[in-house]
């Protein structure tokens, strides 16, 4: 006889009272028809109802709010019963009825139910989440729903709880009392939210007292063969994020038998068994990014491996993030540039579906340009949809690149009047969720401007009803403006590795088009100190800097930065990756041209490189959305087996965003670093999130290989430690030694060392890849070191002293170097001294740029790149000389 199934799975609260199990529906959408009720569509953008506010971030919660009490979440539960597999239907503000299926899912250790997207166009999303509370004895009790949008709380199919608040990362907790019976009850959230670009949706619900049980009621199931499962699956990790094979490393109890989906494979699993503790998985399919937006945006070739217990009664999984990564990565160059490029414009023309790929195809192959190949960038003009402003200049540049007779028939049309119509800026009429306000953006909004007027200087924009020279006289004083600004003080978004690499997309194309000579020479001179700073401040093809922005993926593999193409194009070295408009772009120029200063700096193998970047500008809010001074002081160090950078005193208690701060870098996946997190999240919707950016931003200094980092976290933290990503699977040897952790990668040392030491997690999505602090990590040291100087990897890490640590206070004396003294507050020291003081006593002025190919100091107005005897000079006021118009 069988044994019975209960038809149900029951879990525990986590130490917090933390609900960790339930059944949701995926999120719905509805399309945002009714801004212009609460926005004007023309007219001035500014001012408290202006449509400026239609951008994702904090000051747009207002206007979300309105919209709430226009569209409320209806009072009334779904009539189906909650069970796994079973139906269910909503109906969304405007009665629209929505129909899904009750998914099981356990949430991360943050507890967050998370439908967080990225939305390209603006709707509203709607969606459920159900558990079963069981007690044995009736009692109030109050539970604690957190959460991003507006909610509705049904016990028992009855509303107990509404709230129409909306923030804007972090969730807002309400509370509510609730009579348990002696049974089970069933609690429904409704989530509510209106997506303008990431949209962050995300509900937490905690039930103070004595623990209860969470029921998920589960036909077939059984609750103490399932109980034994999650036991099991609890001890089961992913060794290895991401690697260029489809083998996945699971590691676990010896013996288990577990079934494997892999994200969009078959649906049929793949059986496996831990032998001695390890296995591995080979991926039914090549991992894909099944998000779908610009053609120009990286693909991070993540999705997610399901894990199961090999057996029916136990409909429990946990869910690991696991990526296939780009295979052409180069750490040192190998032929010539005439190689590189022919290799980029290869790579790219085998990528279907985008104007990157038709623009290598023709130049290539002469192949006609194809509506197939253009249907995506069509659509996101046609739509305005974010990150459209990429895709205009993709399109911009076929459009001067190919002629006429080189597309298919009525296509060139298509685009013409695809760019007739869309919309160039905030100051333009329309309602839409594209970003204008972040420094990127900005320069690429200008460069379609310029170059759509100039293109059709004679004909009327249906948009705004201007002509063609009206247009690019507006956006030409826009981009002059913006550029002239960043060749004098920098960036706001200073070094990061995905959007540096749109700087360039933008400068070039003005650089190659623009039938203004005095601002294609500004735009070739910024492009020059654009790529100079990827030459100075990466290694080995590893853009290895700290970084203004950045994202999970591109920080646990540079194979996937969306820099790497660049740097093979220009130096030989890099990844060729999905991210390739930008690099096809400066493939094709025929103006532009990279300095050999700017390459020469790039291959520098001098035994140690030390250079420091100084950027100051200031925000304008029409802009920005801010209106204050913005600087960075960027620090690299660099061997020929080891990098460490960091960024000094950055921001330094505030709160963060998507700032990479410190990290050291062995190889593409071997990179070292630490944050705070507010999260558990690795979404690039939730900004910061686990990895990328931190909840508040830490003190920083670096002196040499050395980086002191000091971290505040408050009470009520919602981690409450810091966490370090230490990926063991990539290192080729590593070692724990008091509280140092240390590793190595060929000839290059890395060791980390808090309070207390720190342990690799050895189960989950992270295992074997982060260390968690003994204690709340408040205050770390990470040193770098290579064979050549400190003699074996042995005698590297016997030759550790002990960092001394204080409460807020870490203090440091590196082999052979001076005593290292940071607090999070007072002077950072150097054997006793401020470090921060000139020789008169007081703060010492910052160089510009002062590394062994550049010393510049603020103000002045010529930039010379000078090495192994090559020369390049920019102009600060003028940029650079190009060959004339007529190159083109």
């Amino acid at each position: 006889m069988d044994t019975p199934v209960t038809n149900r799975t029951v879990h525990r609260l986590d130490g917090r009272g933390t609900v960790l199990d339930w059944l949701v529906t995926p999120a719905w959408s509805e399309p945002a028809d009714d801004l212009h009720q609460s926005v004007a569509a023309d007219g001035s953008p500014w001012g408290g109802q202006g449509r400026w506010r239609l951008t994702n971030g904090p000051d747009v919660t207002p206007l979300k709010q309105t919209l709430y009490r226009r569209r409320p979440l209806r009072p009334d539960p779904p009539e189906q019963p909650v069970g796994e597999g079973g139906p269910v239907r909503y109906l969304g503000p405007t009665g629209r009825p929505h129909d899904g299926t009750w998914q099981r899912l356990h949430t991360e250790a943050d507890g967050l139910v998370d439908w967080s997207a990225f939305c390209f166009t603006p709707e509203y999303r709607l969606a459920l989440a159900a558990t079963v509370l069981e007690v044995d004895q009736a009692e109030w009790r109050t539970l604690r729903l957190a959460s991003t949008g507006p909610t509705v709380l049904f016990h028992d199919g009855v509303p107990v709880a509404q709230s129409d608040t909306v923030s804007y990362m972090e969730p807002v907790e309400h509370e509510v009392r609730v009579w348990l019976p002696s049974r089970t009850s069933t609690l429904l959230v409704a989530s509510w939210q209106v997506a303008f670009r990431e949209c962050r949706q995300v509900l937490r619900l905690r039930v103070d007292g004595l623990p209860v049980r969470v029921v998920i009621p589960s036909a077939g199931a059984d609750e103490y063969a399932s109980a034994t499962a999650e036991q099991l699956l609890d001890a089961v990790g992913v060794a290895r994020w991401g690697s260029p094979g489809p083998e996945v490393p699971l590691t676990g109890p010896a013996g288990v038998r577990l079934r494997v989906w892999w994200t969009g494979g078959p649906a049929e699993p793949t059986r496996v068994r831990l032998t001695g503790g390890r296995t591995s998985v080979r991926l039914a399919v090549a991992a894909g990014d099944d998000e779908v937006g610009s053609a120009s945006m990286l693909s991070t070739g993540a999705g997610a491996l399901r894990v199961a217990l090999d057996d029916d009664r136990a409909p429990v999984y946990r869910s690991y993030p696991v990526a296939v990564l780009p295979a052409l990565y180069r750490a040192r160059p190998e032929g010539d540039r005439t190689r590189w490029r022919r290799e980029l414009l290869e790579h790219v023309a085998g990528r279907p579906g985008t104007s990157a790929g038709e623009l290598a195809r023709w130049t290539l192959h002469g192949a006609p340009v194809t509506g197939t190949g253009l249907a995506g960038a069509l659509r996101m003009l046609t739509e305005r949809a974010d990150c459209a402003d990429f895709e205009a200049v993709g399109l911009l540049n076929l459009w001067h690149r190919v002629p006429a007779p080189g597309w298919e028939p009525g296509l060139r049309d298509r685009v013409r009047e695809a760019l007739l119509a869309f919309k160039y800026w905030i100051d333009q009429p329309g309602l839409d969720a594209m970003c204008y306000f972040t420094e990127n953006h900005q320069l690429v909004w200008h460069t379609a401007e310029t170059l759509a007027g100039e293109a059709l200087a004679d004909e009327t924009f249906g948009n705004t009803g201007w002509s063609g020279a009206k247009h690019a006289e507006h956006g030409r004083g826009l981009a002059r403006e913006w550029i002239e600004r960043r060749l004098a003080g920098g960036f706001s978004e200073f070094d990061s590795n995905a959007y540096l690499a749109i700087d360039t997309l933008a400068l070039v194309s003005l650089a190659e088009f623009t039938t203004d000579t005095a601002l294609a020479e500004l735009a070739a001179g910024l492009a020059d100190r654009v790529l100079f700073s990827l030459a100075a401040n990466s290694w080995h093809g590893i853009h290895g800097a700290a970084h203004g922005r950045s994202y999970v993926q591109t920080l646990r593999s540079s194979r996937l930065e969306e820099t790497a193409p660049i740097m093979w194009l220009c130096f030989g070295v890099g990844a060729l990756n999905d991210a390739v408009l930008p690099a096809t772009v400066l493939a094709t120029a025929r103006r532009y041209a990279v300095p050999e200063a700017i390459c020469a700096v790039a291959g520098d193998t001098a035994e140690q490189w030390y250079g420091r970047q100084s950027y100051r500008g200031q925000y304008r809010f029409a802009h920005d959305l801010l209106d204050r001074a913005y600087g960075s002081d960027a620090v690299i160090y660099r061997t020929p087996d080891v990098m460490l950078a960091s960024v000094q005193e950055y921001r330094v208690g505030l709160p963060g965003l998507q700032e990479h701060i410190w990290g050291a870098t062995l190889g593409p996946e071997a990179q070292v670093f630490v944050t705070h997190p507010p999260n558990a999240s690795c979404s690039p919707s939730a900004r910061p999130n686990a990895w990328a950016g931190n909840r508040i931003l830490p003190r920083v200094r670096q002196v040499g290989g050395t980086v002191l980092a000091v971290y505040q976290i408050p009470a009520g933290d919602p981690v409450g430690h810091t966490h370090a990503w230490f990926p063991i699977a990539h290192l080729d040897e590593w070692t724990a030694r008091g509280d140092w952790i240390a590793g190595r990668v060929g000839d290059g040392y890395v060791a980390l060392a808090t309070e207390g030491g720190a342990e690799p997690v050895t189960e989950g999505p992270e295992a074997w890849q982060s260390l968690r602090p003994a204690g709340t990590g408040t205050a770390w040291v990470c040193t770098v070191g290579r064979r050549s100087t400190h003699g074996t990897f042995q005698e590297f890490v016997e030759a550790l002293p002990p960092p001394r640590f204080h409460p807020a206070r870490v203090r440091f004396t590196p082999p052979g170097g001076p005593e290292l003294d940071l607090g999070w507050s007072g002077p950072f020291t150097v054997d006793g001294q401020p470090a921060d003081l000139d020789g008169e006593g007081r703060p010492v002025e910052r160089l510009a740029l002062d590394n062994p190919a550049c010393r510049l100091r603020h103000g002045e107005e010529e930039m010379v790149i000078a090495l192994d005897g090559v020369r390049h000079e920019i102009s600060l006021r003028h940029g650079r000389p190009l060959p004339p118009a007529a190159a083109r």
